[in-house]
């Protein structure tokens, strides 16, 4: 069934799979799976990966509404594929605000092989939705409805859509170039502290070079700070990123990777900037780069191990570096610049033995000021939003998901716990869109530079859980009719609590990788 359910996927040999776990979930055992030579934290997969790697070259999988494949054409071998994204789904909340919520959308998406090298993909999706209270004070606070555009509308009640697409070319058997725009993901866990599917879609440029055991990946992107433009994409700024991403499978069980990240400005009437072709250099590490050239621009630079055990089992781990000394972190006096964030998780598929069974537990930890800079324009963020975990900084998080697919059928339960960090009238590291020279003034005039430690100035809690029950209708697009609850309770430490219970059902549509675990960390001008 697995294999059936990825081959009509991976069918379009040049292109790639969805950016979507709900769409992934046929295929996600075998690609974690002790032997698999995917490289797992690099998202989205390659469809040729997928069809080497699986084997998928047999039978293909059948839509739940049969004259979908006679529409859409997807699952029978044609070179032109197509298919729907329709949502429609409503709800009732309860607790510290009674509510009614609703969201509907339509879309599309669209493949084309142009011979065995070259394909073709568009998608673009509309919304109309009535948002949730939590969701509506966070889409208030940034702008944008989270991971899916500017949110234009009043109150909770908001319109917001996207696009992507991509050109991907097979240049050599070792390299694919891709041109478009959508977004990427480097890790294993839930979420990833080096770059997430949390932002809005971005135009990007990638070089993708696979050699042995080892993949490497060129990113260059163009993203927008939005703030003083009131939704106007004419005034929004712009910024670039260039990124790498080293993989090297070292054996059947153990892959190790590296991820470096530089961002700057494009400038202003004063000093206009533009793109750096400096960052053009495909292999060199950017940190030593930036002290031999003096740049005042903002870089990162990531480590990973990830470790499979048996033959369903792996444990991840990303430990990301923006700035440090190691002499003040011996010391222990929580120097504001040491800026490191860690993940440790476990995933397991065919948990204890039961098939279909997904397990994962995943801890983050992210120190004051990570991902800001003192040039707020090159913070470690996209319309709005942060570039790797939706809280930003200063926060620890542990979550559990649970996960059992019975055929159509999928069971789902998510639970989050974070104790949060919160600034005050200075910056206690919280807000990524703050400079570092915000932070608190000793008696003397002078900033302060030492105590930054996780949940200063005040401590917010935030707990969330949430179960779901769905049967596939398309799992193409993870297009499902769904039944869900969820709780949450917030502590802002400077507000009362409040509490929510959600339940909802309808047609949903997952085709967009999204998580419902949102705090407003700040208000964007």
């Amino acid at each position: 069934m697995v294999l059936s359910l990825c081959c009509g996927l991976v069918h379009a040999q040049p292109g790639w799979a969805p950016l979507s776990r709900e769409v992934e979930r046929p295929y996600a055992t075998q690609v974690q799976a002790y032997g698999s030579a995917i490289h797992s934290a690099i998202r989205p997969y390659r469809a040729q990966d997928l069809r080497i790697s699986l084997g998928a070259d047999s039978l293909l999988p059948k839509a739940a509404i049969k004259k979908l494949d006679s529409w859409a054409g997807r699952m029978n071998g044609r070179k032109f594929r197509w298919g729907p994204m329709l949502e429609a789904n409503g709800g009732y909340g309860m607790g510290s605000n009674s509510e009614t919520i609703y969201r509907g959308s339509a879309g599309f998406w669209a493949d084309l092989d142009a011979g065995s090298r070259l394909n073709f993909h568009l998608d673009g999706q509309g919304w109309g939705e009535q948002l949730p209270s939590y969701l509506d004070t966070v889409t208030s606070a940034t702008q944008v409805t989270p991971g899916e555009g500017y949110a234009y509308g009043t109150t909770s009640t908001v319109t917001h859509y996207d696009w992507n697409g991509h050109i991907s070319w097979d240049a050599h058997k070792f390299i694919n170039l891709t041109l478009g725009k959508g977004k990427n993901t480097f890790g294993n866990g839930y979420r990833s502290l080096f770059l997430s599917s949390e932002a809005y879609s971005y135009p990007y440029l990638k070089i993708t070079t696979s050699v042995w055991n080892i993949k490497y990946i060129n990113l260059f992107t163009v993203m927008n700070d939005i703030r003083g433009a009131a939704g106007d994409p004419g005034k929004y700024g712009t910024k670039y990123t260039s990124m790498h991403y080293l993989s090297w499978n070292v054996s059947k069980r153990i892959n190790l990777a590296a991820f470096e990240s530089i961002v700057w400005s494009q400038g202003d009437s004063l000093y206009p900037r533009g793109f750096d072709i400096t960052y053009l250099n495909p292999v060199i590490f950017y940190r030593p780069n930036e002290f031999q050239i003096g740049s005042p621009d903002n870089a990162l630079l990531g480590l990973s191990i990830n470790v499979k055990v048996g033959k369903h089992i792996l444990f991840y781990s990303q430990l990301m570096l923006d700035e440090f000394l190691l002499d003040q972190i011996r010391n222990g006096y929580g120097w504001y610049a040491n800026k490191q964030a860690l993940q440790l998780g476990m995933n397991m598929h065919e948990a204890f033995g039961v098939k279909g069974l997904q397990v994962r537990a995943e801890y983050n930890v992210v120190r004051p000021f990570m991902y800001t800079h003192s040039d707020t324009r090159q913070n470690y963020a996209h319309m709005g939003q942060p570039l790797a975990h939706p809280y930003g900084s200063n926060f620890q998080e542990g979550l559990v998901n649970v996960d059992l697919v019975r055929d159509r059928w999928v069971f789902s339960v998510k639970g989050n716990m974070a104790w949060l960090g919160e600034d005050s009238v200075f910056s206690y590291g919280a807000n990524i869109f703050r400079p570092e020279r915000d932070r608190p003034v000793k008696e003397n005039g002078q900033l302060q530079d030492y105590g930054y430690r996780i949940g200063q100035y005040k401590l917010a809690t935030v707990a969330q859980a949430e179960f779901r029950v769905g049967w596939t209708l398309d799992p193409r697009s993870a297009m499902r009719l769904e039944l869900g609850y969820l709780f949450r309770t917030y502590d802002a430490a400077t507000a009362s609590v409040t509490t929510d219970h959600i339940i909802k059902a309808g047609l949903m549509c997952y085709f967009r990788e999204r998580h419902a675990e949102q705090v407003p960390r700040y208000v964007l001008n």
